[in-house]
């Protein structure tokens, strides 16, 4: 009898190995290649699937190599405990539910798989890898030492859990990914494009199909207490990159020592609590979506909990609140401000303006305070906005004036015959030149308006004198700061 003793006292009733007081399964790896050499191998893997075929899934203190475990359906999780496995592959199995506890394992893979619960907990994995996996409750890897993580195309098919509604809440949410206290991680990857990940299902005889990879759908992504290895060759890398996820998404407690990207995602309520960024944060493509709730608790302390010593890009993003597409734009503008690149910044800054003008009109008023609110912003887009986008823009202004001083006005004039001269006719050059002379408030007194154009040489008097106002204002704001 084998001579390994389980955490309850019992002892483990395989036969074991010949020379060794342990069976296959728990013979250390030294100790067994240097009874059976290469051979151990194979040894420990009939032993482990016949073990698994015989309806045990409970292993504490194994010792595997390579182990495949392919087209498997159990009414019980798989569980390892204490246990040390090289590399781990579970492919189109249907199971309630996987466990690694205080294990150490070099790879662990999951592919077109239905789980209802993956969980690793206090121990120490190389690379965890789930593709192509539908799980029914949760997903979860806690306090344990994992160097990259790598989900795709993963997606939740459970639904919700009745709780107890006298304390508030109506429904306890699954679904749930959760990447908590984890130490020396190197890279987390959602959705991510991993080439030795075919290789990989290639060389255990799978053949993982060209399909295009779907999002992965999870009530919330919680990724949480994360430490990343410093190492100064991670420094300039992607630490931290969400594509295509759909759902909450909550960052707390994280120092990402390098980059971040979250890529053509669809967020819900996401949250960014203590979180620190040493390199560049990039949103591109991202529809962010907050209810009433987070608009008024979460996004204002987002500029206070989320830091960034890079830059900020957000590109081509959707926001179901013009508010929040405000937080995120100024925080976009603040970060390139302070590293010194203030034509980006001004393109942020207008971005941040448009905004905020869009978020003062969606405001819930009535009656006149509604009307005088239109009005305000109104006048600010026709003055602020039109004329020279909030400043950041100094073409603007001198193609308007040019538009407006030799083509606009002067037709005005000719089709209204509003002006006389000295001479008897006028052509449309005389025109065009009076235009020029009142825009520029010359007044040569050779040409003079009468009836309606002196109301029309009033405005563009008027409007002349405000442009080249706005010009060398934001002139010198772009040139001379």
């Amino acid at each position: 009898m084998c001579e390994y003793t389980y955490e309850n006292g019992k002892k483990c009733r395989l036969k074991p190995v010949e020379g060794s007081k342990y069976c296959p399964l728990h013979i250390p790896y030294d100790e067994g290649e240097r009874l059976l050499g290469e051979e151990i191998k194979r040894v420990k893997e009939e032993a482990f699937l016949r073990r698994l075929k015989s309806g045990h899934t409970y292993f504490e203190g194994v010792y595997l190599y390579d182990v495949k475990i392919g087209d498997f359906i159990a009414e019980k999780p798989i569980v390892f405990k204490n246990s040390h496995v090289r590399a781990i592959l579970f492919d189109s199995v249907r199971v309630p539910g996987i466990t690694f506890y205080n294990s150490a394992v070099g790879r662990i893979v999951v592919f077109g798989s239905e789980v209802g619960t993956f969980t690793v907990h206090g121990s120490r994995v190389f690379g965890l890898n789930l593709l192509r996996v539908r799980f029914s409750n949760s997903v979860y890897v806690r306090n344990s030492r994992v160097s990259y993580v790598m989900i795709n195309s993963t997606e939740h098919t459970g639904g919700t859990e009745e709780a107890e509604r006298d304390y508030g809440e109506r429904r306890i949410a699954t679904g749930r990914i959760e990447l908590s206290g984890l130490e020396g991680v190197r890279r987390i990857g959602i959705n991510v494009r991993y080439p030795l990940m075919r290789k990989i299902l290639e060389e255990h005889g799978i053949k993982p199909s060209e399909s295009r990879e779907r999002a992965v759908r999870a009530s919330a992504l919680t990724i949480r207490n994360v430490e990343f290895d410093q190492s100064a060759r991670f420094k300039r890398q992607v630490r931290l990159s969400i594509r295509r996820f759909h759902g909450n998404l909550v960052l707390e407690d994280l120092d990402i020592f390098g980059h971040a990207e979250i890529l053509a995602s669809w967020l819900k309520n996401p949250e960014f609590v203590h979180t620190r960024v040493m390199g560049n944060l990039i949103f591109r493509r991202v529809s962010f979506n907050g209810d009433f709730t987070w608009n008024s608790t979460v996004l204002p302390n987002i500029p206070v909990e989320l830091n960034v010593e890079g830059f900020i890009d957000v590109e081509d993003c959707r926001f179901n609140s013009h508010h929040a597409a405000e937080v995120l734009y100024r925080l976009a503008r603040i970060s390139w401000e302070r590293n010194g690149d203030l034509e980006r910044a001004d393109r942020y800054y207008y971005l941040e303006m448009v905004s905020r003008r869009h978020s003062r009109l969606a405001g819930r008023r009535r009656g006149l305070k509604k009307l005088l609110v239109k009005m305000e912003t109104a006048f600010e887009w026709l003055f602020a906005d039109l004329t020279c986008k909030y400043g950041t823009d100094w073409k603007r202004p001198i193609l308007i004036w040019l538009a407006a001083v030799n083509i606009f006005f002067p037709i005005l004039f000719f089709l209204t015959r509003s002006v006389e001269g000295v001479s008897g006719g006028m052509s449309f050059i005389d025109y065009e030149y009076f235009s020029v002379v009142t825009a520029t408030t010359l007044g040569y007194g050779d040409y003079h308006p009468v009836g309606v154009g002196r109301v029309i040489a009033s405005v563009e008097a008027l409007f002349g004198m405000f442009m080249w106002a706005v010009f060398l204002t934001v002139f010198a704001r772009k040139y001379m700061r």
